[in-house]
């Protein structure tokens, strides 16, 4: 579940009014148990929340059954595009 932005190919998706860019790596899409899992990458225009991370790459889980996305870990970037020094948050299972 290493997220590399070496071996991603981002997709852009989207723009926020903020300015901040938003990229699914579509190759990397996998199906499993259930369940369809997928990493994205959020790439900001200014520095956000105490870590000041200018990029954050996410790895999902999606139900698409019952219609809901689970974020299972999430790792903030200093730089653009997944770069930079990083801080690792391992979303803890809620059950």
């Amino acid at each position: 579940m290493f997220s590399s932005t070496s071996f991603a190919d981002w997709t852009k998706i989207g723009k926020s009014v903020e300015g901040d860019t938003f990229y699914v790596d579509f190759e990397r899409i996998r199906k499993h148990g259930g369940y369809v899992y997928y990493w994205d990458l959020g790439d900001y225009l200014t520095p956000k929340g105490n870590f000041k991370n200018l990029s954050v790459i996410n790895y999902n889980q999606v139900d698409c059954v019952l219609m809901r996305r689970k974020n299972l870990t999430q790792t903030q970037y200093k730089g653009k595009m997944g770069t930079g020094q990083t801080q690792i948050n391992n979303i803890p299972d809620e059950n």
